[in-house]
């Protein structure tokens, strides 16, 4: 069988992380934004999303062209190796043209206000800024994009009617470029901002491109004024901070400036400034005269406290992205990965995108409901709805990490904690139902129950498998199996609830026998075994580890069947039946997905769309799709290619 790719019918993450990395495309109906090592491209009100695939590594920089018509992105690569940048045509959805010029990262990008050329910033290890010429695909200039006396350059933004001006901005440096396209050179002119030294984070640029707004790690923000046309430097009008809430008891020179410094900012009319700062407050400004009777007073300071805040919001986390959406609204980006749309009028928030910001650890669906899934990771459980892909339900419990989640057949989640315990929540409303404390000495790594709801299985980091009496509200502890040496990675119970298989990472695999709660065989093998399952039948078992090859072994003796090499290069960490028993899945740390053929162990469909190592499969009930998890905090929903031959009992 010809090896084809797993077709992506959505995704649940935003790279929050990325400067800039949100944006609104010019027709209204589209977000785009980072993605791993793709470019995401979803409809608002549909919530469609298409994929630009072309980085190998994770994307640092996006970008949209005045006219839409083009997308660019930048990535972040290994030392030693050039970092691509990548322009998309975006009626296409497919790649136009790219470059490989500069070192290890690509630290912003940015279209010229004309569409004919795409400025690219290298990082620390390049620290140059190229011109890149669109329609022949040729870099027209390059140069180091400051001085050495410099820090780094963060920066790039174009003019709003210079057609090949902008400006980039970094750590004590402001520098404005013209581009003379018949030399083939750009000039840079740094501004004079006096006695003011800063670290600039962002910056803006009004209409007229008469001034520039800068916000600094120090809290404040410098206005500078400059006419692209004529040669003059820029040069600074004032550095501002905020008006002390008491006024009068002031002497003039205090000043009060945002928390965590300015991370981003969003020119509105009227000189109307929206701040995000690192302290997750969102504020509508705007900056006033500065009053004569003050003026001597703040003549020996640096900073002028003229801000006047209008509205404020709090986005929980600093705020990495801002861009107007639909005149009335904002959309805000920040570091948790979170995506919140702001009403400008009253400033009432409403957060419309969420996604796990670390490892996933692992996911479960409901029994034969396929509608509903559920994800752990650090600190909280989270529910979310497969079609549409929105958060239903966060489960918080602070400072803690979820390790593995179950439900049983009334749909309760049931899951394990690295403080020890485990606890089971109800899926409506989320309210606690029960807690095993102490569960187990160390960290509870697994947790399943049988299918008949009458005993629930633990396996914990120093080894041992517990087995617990699910039938009465009080979870009696039934026997201690003390066989593994090291920590239980999996847990996995037969078809007819007879036995339980574990596997660890002493190298070793345990057949159980539930019934009278005894060793009935293990397997071992040259590798830390990282997950295990049962052939839907109940006649073999599957097992995968360090090694990267996914052996089958007979239920019966433990007698070893076949192996073949599941990846070269990773560990295989999960190993998944679909519901027919036709197919399995692997995922491992080279962040390939596998769909295998059960009876000719084959590979039948891969999917390459994850940007960090994959931690946990599943497949959904009604045999319809696939949903995979990764180190990066990325959900990916897989169409199952062979729902339609060979659909079981759908939910």
């Amino acid at each position: 069988m010809d090896l084809q790719y797993l077709e992506l019918l959505g995704v649940i993450a935003f790279d929050g992380l990325v400067r800039n990395g949100l944006h609104v495309h010019p027709d209204g109906e589209h977000i785009i934004h980072a993605t791993g090592n793709k470019v995401t491209i979803k409809n608002i009100k549909s919530g469609e999303q298409t994929f630009l695939t072309g980085h190998k590594n994770a994307v640092s920089a996006v970008c949209i062209s005045p006219s839409g018509d083009l997308i660019a992105s930048g990535q972040v690569t290994h030392h030693g190796f050039k970092a691509m940048v990548i322009i998309w045509d975006y009626q296409e959805r497919k790649m136009k043209s790219k470059y490989e010029l500069h070192k290890v990262r690509v630290e912003a990008v940015c279209f010229t206000q004309n569409g004919q050329y795409l400025i690219s910033l290298g990082g620390r290890d390049d620290g140059r800024v190229i011109l890149w010429d669109i329609e022949n695909e040729t870099p027209l200039c390059g140069t180091l994009a400051a001085s050495e006396a410099c820090g780094d350059v963060l920066i790039v933004a174009r003019t709003n009617i210079s057609p090949t001006a902008f400006v980039t901005a970094g750590d004590g440096n402001l520098r404005l470029w013209r581009t003379s396209t018949k030399d083939r050179k750009i000039y840079g002119t740094d501004a004079k901002l006096g006695k003011i030294k800063r670290s600039i984070n962002c910056v803006v640029i009004d209409e007229k491109d008469e001034n520039i707004y800068c916000g600094t790690t120090s809290g404040d923000i410098i206005k500078a004024r400059f006419n692209v046309e004529d040669d003059k430097c820029p040069v600074m009008v004032g550095c501002y901070t905020k008006i002390p809430k008491h006024v009068g008891k002031t002497n003039g020179n205090d000043v009060e400036v945002y928390a965590g410094g300015v991370k981003n900012l969003l020119l509105l009319e009227k000189e109307k400034l929206i701040v995000g700062a690192g302290d997750a407050t969102i504020e509508l400004i705007e900056i006033a005269k500065e009053p004569p009777r003050t003026a001597n007073k703040t003549k020996q300071s640096l900073t002028v406290p003229v801000i006047v805040t209008l509205r404020t919001a709090d986005v929980c986390a600093p705020a990495t992205s801002m861009v107007r959406f639909k005149n009335d609204f904002i959309l805000v980006g920040t570091t948790l990965s979170e995506i919140y749309e702001i009403h400008l009028a009253t400033f009432r928030l409403r957060l419309i995108i969420t996604c796990h910001t670390s490892t996933i650890y692992d996911l479960a669906f409901p029994r034969d409901c396929s509608e509903i899934f559920a994800t752990t990771g650090k600190n909280d459980i989270r529910i979310w709805k497969l079609d549409n892909q929105k958060e239903l339900l966060r489960i918080t419990v602070p400072n803690f990490s979820c390790s593995s989640i179950c439900f049983d057949s009334k749909g309760s989640i049931i899951s394990a904690w690295n403080d020890g315990t485990v606890r089971g929540f109800a899926l409506n409303g989320g309210k606690l139902l029960f807690e095993i404390n102490s569960a187990h000495t160390k960290s509870v790594s697994v947790v399943t129950i049988t299918n008949d709801d009458c005993k629930l299985i633990t396996g914990g980091c120093e080894g041992q498998v517990r087995v617990w009496n699910a039938v009465t509200e009080i979870r009696h502890l039934l026997k201690v199996m003390k066989e593994h040496r090291g920590a239980i990675t999996s847990l996995h119970v037969s078809p007819d609830n007879k036995s339980v298989i574990s596997s660890s990472k002493d190298g070793t695999c345990i057949m159980w026998d539930l019934r009278n709660l005894t060793r009935k065989f293990m397997l071992s093998g040259n590798t830390m075994y990282m997950a295990t399952c049962f052939v839907p039948s109940g006649v073999q078992i599957l097992t995968c580890g360090t090694d990267g090859k996914v052996a089958y072994w007979e239920t019966i003796d433990g007698s070893w069947v076949r192996e073949v090499e599941g990846s070269v290069s990773g560990r295989l960490n999960t190993i998944n039946f679909s519901c027919d028993g036709n197919y399995f899945l692997t995922g491992s740390d080279d962040n390939i997905v596998k769909l295998w053929e059960y009876r000719t162990a084959s590979t039948v469909r891969v999917g390459l769309s994850h940007a960090a190592a994959v931690t946990a499969s599943a497949f959904s009930p009604n045999g319809k799709s696939i949903v995979t998890v990764s180190a990066d905090g990325a959900v990916m929903i897989w169409k199952y290619p062979f729902s339609e031959t060979s659909t079981t009992n759908a939910s």
